[in-house]
């Protein structure tokens, strides 16, 4: 394989591989929707809950990808109770 071959395929295995993340799509101060090829709920509950915040708020899931739907969507709340997402919820002090 000449040196041109190897770039070529070096290059669209990047593209391909950065094609299937998870990434913010679509943000406003109360409302996210995260695309997850990889149907990754945590990354984009992370991801999320970092948009949220810019605006002091909280990231509530409120629709949840699908096989054939690959979007997440956010609620940006604001409230007394900070979700844990492993324990429930935790108040805000």
């Amino acid at each position: 394989m000449n040196l041109i071959s190897r770039s070529l395929l070096i290059v669209l295995l990047g593209v391909t591989v950065t094609g299937c993340g998870t990434s913010v799509i679509s943000s406003t101060p109360r409302q996210v929707i995260v695309e997850s090829q990889m149907m990754d709920a945590q990354e984009a509950q992370r991801l999320a809950d970092i948009e949220c915040a810019k605006n002091s708020r909280y990231a509530k899931m409120t629709l949840e990808a699908e096989y054939w739907e690959w979007n997440y969507t956010f609620e940006c709340v604001e409230s007394q109770f900070r979700p844990d997402h492993n324990r429930g919820r935790q108040r805000v002090s």
